[in-house]
Formats: structure tokens, sequence, C-alpha cells
């Protein structure tokens, strides 16, 4: 029998969703059996000192915990590179069990994915610019300025919703850094945690801050839907962590406070 052209439209489409169901349902199989005794860990490396790479490794205080978490599990771990974007995507599907990736629980986040507890809370969100610019002194004074943000990061959702300043997003906090160093940019919207490594490398004088009230970061590691019983574990661990000072531990080694913005 002779098909015509819508009858070729529905048997692709029809081949196309089963085909997706297929590799669906192969994928969460594959991370089912290998999680067994490994965790599949997603990261965005391009967020310093959360997750970033140094001498072509990743590494980095999310990085840190979540190996901790993999080892008193007694679980080998994997740790997968992704744009982070896809991250959302790939939890949410069950590719990978876990993100550290410097993650901010979010209404829209939490509808599709598991959060533990932050391990780290009330971080400022704050205006970092040159120190020989004028000063601001509150954010009406970034009215028209090209503003640097990290796409994707606390700092880009809540940029984004005021009205005057000319956002400009980018995926590195280095990246951020250079275009104000440089002068491409006015000011550079962060965390507080982030910014120590950096003003250590250029120098804490060349930079003033601006602390924007009534906003703050917060971070934790995700847990995948398809994985419910992991977010129970995880957290357990991560309670042990607290009690027992690693988490305190790990923070001061990446230098994650910002006790010595006060």
């Amino acid at each position: 029998m002779k098909l015509n052209k819508f009858s070729h439209i529905i048997i692709f489409l029809f081949i196309l969703v089963v085909s997706f169901y297929v590799y669906k349902n192969y994928r969460e199989k594959t991370v089912r059996s290998i999680g067994e005794n490994t965790l599949i860990v997603g990261t965005s490396a391009d967020y310093q000192p959360f997750s970033y790479i140094e001498n072509d490794t990743i590494v980095g205080l999310d990085i840190d915990i979540v190996k901790e978490v993999a080892s008193r599990l007694g679980k080998k771990i994997v740790l997968k590179d992704l744009p982070f974007d896809m991250l959302l995507p790939e939890i949410q599907f069950g590719n990978i069990h876990v993100v550290a990736a410097g993650w901010t629980e979010t209404p829209e986040r939490a509808k599709r994915v598991l959060f533990t507890k932050p391990y780290l809370s009330e971080d400022p969100l704050l205006v970092v610019f040159r120190s020989n610019d004028p000063k601001i002194t509150s954010l009406d004074d970034l009215n028209g300025k090209e503003i640097v943000v990290n796409e994707g990061y606390t700092a880009d959702s809540y940029m984004s919703n005021i009205s005057g300043p000319i956002i400009r997003r980018l995926p590195m906090i280095a990246d951020g850094f250079l275009s104000l160093t440089s002068g491409r940019a006015f000011a550079f919207v962060t965390a507080g945690s982030v910014i120590k490594p950096f003003f250590d490398k250029y120098g804490k004088s060349r930079f003033n801050i601006f602390k924007i009230m009534g906003v703050s970061d917060s971070y934790s590691l995700s847990v995948s839907k398809k994985f419910p019983e992991l977010l129970t574990q995880i957290q357990r661990l991560l309670d042990d962590m607290e009690r027992d000072g690693t988490l305190v531990r790990l923070k001061q080694k990446w230098g994650v406070t910002t006790e010595w913005l006060i």
C-alpha cells in the first residue's frame, strides 16, 4: 500500500518516540547498574572555588564534599563535567545520581530534583567594582551600566529582574573578574564566597564592594528523583560531616567564607 506524506510523518514520529523511550530506559538501567557501587556526579567545572579545573583535574569545595560522601557510602565516584544548563535535564532523566556544582535550590528546580539541606547559607550577593570608579551606594547607580554575572546562578536570576543595568552573562568567575579588571564591564555581581581567591590574585585594594541587602545565596547537593533513597543517605552523611567538623575543615581549605569581608 502506498503511503502518503502524512503517513510517513506519523511513522517517523512513532519511531522517534519509541527510540527515545528505549534510550531513556537503557540509560536508567545502566545508571542503576553502575550505581550499585558507583556514585555518578554531575558538575559544571567553571565556578571557583566550588567546582573548577586545576592542572587538568576537577577540584573544589563541592567536589571534596561529594567525594567524602561517596567514601562514607563505600562507593566509587565518577565525575561528569557538563555545561551548566545540562545539569538539570541530566539529573532529571536519571543519567546522573547527584549534582555538585555550587547549586542553589529554587522553587523551579525543586519541582524536578531533590535537594539536601544547605551546607552553606547566608552567602551575600555583592556588587564588585573598581576602586577608582564612582562609589556604588544603591542598585540605581547601575542604571545604563554594563554588569557581568555568571549565567544560571543566583546573581543572574536576581539581576535579570532589575530594570536599568545592561546584563552580560559569562560562564566563569574568572571571566567576570577579567571583564572587570580590563574595563569591559562596570561591575561584577556575584556571591561573596567566590571572590576571595580573585581578590588575593589581583589585590583587594583594586576593588570596592556593595552588599545587596535582603538577598543571599545558599548551596546544596541535589539528588535525582529516580534515586530518592540516596537523598536520605546523603543527608545523614552531611549531618555527620557537620557534627564531626569535616564541613568546617573543607570550607576553610577552599576559603569559602565571608568573614574576611567584614
